[in-house]
């Protein structure tokens, strides 16, 4: 018998209901991680101000999907933005409100493409933390973010290479090793989507 305790997200299941009636049914993802410091410290204990976080593949007026870097990296790191969900907001509220937070874009939701249920453990202990992975389509070339104080900088790759994302993330070291796989996790989901024609 296990005697690690586990810490559940705030998953509604009617809200996903809601979200699959409106976007579609969306991959389902379990994944046990074990944590090493930083992403201890980074996602892997209780976090009273968010229930998770929306994951945004938006595809861009060139037909490519949209990557971005932050200042506080250490060397540019490019991946698909995300964004908390806190306390009390619903998914779609914070989707947007990320969206024109980190991008300023117009967009149209494609499709609702996966929740991420990831198992941070920690010794005797496991934090849940889900992600919702969305894909859109920008109805605006230009980029206008409010956190201008987070974001670095942005840049586009065909959706098939978001395998190659995923890579590099999982490639990682020092630090960001374990980061950079859970990181990877939302990337895969999105790549394996389009391979089996959910993007359209």
């Amino acid at each position: 018998m296990s005697s690690q305790s586990t810490v559940a997200p705030q998953i509604d299941r009617s809200e996903i209901q809601a979200l699959v009636s409106k976007y579609g049914q969306p991959l389902c993802r379990r994944h046990c991680i074990e944590t090493d410091a930083y992403l201890r410290s980074y996602r892997g204990q209780a976090d009273p101000d968010r229930r998770g976080e929306v994951v945004f593949a938006i595809r861009q007026l060139n037909g490519e999907i949209l990557l971005h870097t932050k200042h506080r990296y250490e060397r540019p790191i490019y991946r698909l933005p995300t964004g908390r969900i806190e306390r009390g907001e619903s998914v779609e509220k914070a989707l947007f409100r990320e969206i024109a937070e980190e991008t300023g874009q117009e967009v149209q939701v494609c499709r609702f493409l996966g929740v991420l249920d990831c198992h941070f453990i920690n010794g005797s202990s496991i934090n849940s933390f889900v992600s919702y992975i969305f894909y859109l389509q920008s109805l605006s070339k230009a980029f206008s973010p409010t956190d201008t104080d987070e974001i670095a900088g942005f840049r586009t790759v065909p959706a098939q290479e978001l395998g190659v994302v995923a890579e590099e993330l999982r490639s990682l070291d020092s630090f960001r090793r374990c980061w950079g796989y859970w990181r990877s996790l939302s990337h895969d989901l999105v790549h394996n989507a389009l391979a089996c024609g959910r993007l359209g």
